[in-house]
């Protein structure tokens, strides 16, 4: 059977993110511009002392109060191995553009940090000085990369809308899907136009399945009453963040889903999400069974996964996974 449906096109996104208008606007007094040099600027935040990096996401967003590392080689990432968590960063350096040097407050932006912008003007992250640290590191920083503009910051591109994408037969999908690594799945998603729930309701129930968006605070409330550790995933288009350890109870706030550990807060926008599903990948010598939640465009906000006790996570599933349209039912 062959799908005739094709991926429908995206909306153009705004020119900008109101995080870089607020950057504009306050342009040459509470802010400065710095080169369009993003790895070097990142190869010199070692010396800035303890930083809060925050990351944005479609889906949330994760701050971290962590030293930033010497970077050397950036294609391996970022990784932070504790006790009982890991954190790894995946820089898609290529997709950072320009940078801002934020002096004082600025909307909800805090002084002493640096901001890092795509080139469609989305901000990728933000590396904020911990108060009464780095000396003055950051101001030698700015002033080392100082841009020779301070009066003009052009509007970015447009974000133009995807072309329409042949979806291939159920087969072929179920083929790649079945003989693929992270790198072929990731390939298989780029066949679509990343385009996720595409995928997901062409495929059948055993690959992806839909479940009801109540297992989400089930599965986190249990996770944290049992102390399992678990692994989330998010991230946008220059930076991609896989954050394992056994987080904090949920705490709920505005729609916000507030999970914490050693320094590291999460916070997943629950009112982006739209559908929630049940996915089961090959990896080598065994399968992953995730939760993924996509927004309405059926495009990927965040995925939960387990830590390196598959048995405990595939437990915490089973008794908090529930089927899409039969309440009650709890499924493995």
């Amino acid at each position: 059977m062959t799908l005739t449906a094709t991926v429908a096109t995206l909306a153009p996104a705004p020119r900008a993110s109101t995080t870089f208008h607020h950057c504009r606007a306050a342009l040459g007094d509470q802010v400065l511009r710095l080169q369009d040099e993003p790895l070097a600027i990142l190869k010199g935040l070692y010396r800035l002392g303890v930083l809060v990096v925050t990351t944005f996401a479609d889906g949330g967003r994760v701050s971290q109060s962590m030293r930033y590392p010497t970077l050397e080689d950036v294609d391996e990432g970022l990784e932070y191995q504790g006790r009982q968590c890991r954190l790894r960063h995946q820089l898609n350096l290529p997709l950072w553009r320009s940078v801002m040097a934020v002096l004082g407050p600025v909307a909800d932006l805090p002084p002493r940090s640096l901001l890092f912008f795509d080139r469609f003007g989305e901000p990728v992250q933000q590396m904020a000085v911990a108060p009464e640290t780095g000396g003055l590191a950051f101001e030698e920083l700015v002033c080392a990369m100082l841009h020779p503009d301070q009066r003009q910051l052009g509007a970015p591109p447009p974000r133009l809308p995807a072309s329409p994408t042949e979806v291939p037969s159920v087969a072929e999908l179920e083929r790649q899907w079945s003989h693929g690594d992270d790198d072929g799945f990731r390939a298989l998603l780029a066949g679509i136009g990343d385009r996720r729930q595409v995928l997901y309701q062409a495929v059948r129930d055993k690959f992806a399945c839909p479940v009801r968006a109540e297992t989400i605070p089930s599965l986190l409330a249990l996770a944290s009453r049992r102390q399992s550790a678990y692994t989330v995933c998010t991230g946008n288009s220059g930076v991609s963040l896989c954050l394992t350890a056994p987080w904090s109870a949920p705490r709920w706030q505005k729609g916000q889903c507030h999970l914490a550990h050693n320094g590291t807060l999460l916070s997943l926008d629950m009112s982006r999400v739209a559908s929630v599903w049940r996915l089961r990948r090959p990896a080598p010598g065994r399968v992953v069974t995730a939760l993924e939640a996509l927004d309405a465009q059926g495009r990927w906000l965040w995925t939960l996964s387990g830590a390196d006790d598959e048995d405990a996570w595939l437990s915490l599933l089973g008794d908090s996974l529930i089927a899409d349209g039969a309440p009650g039912r709890r499924m493995a």
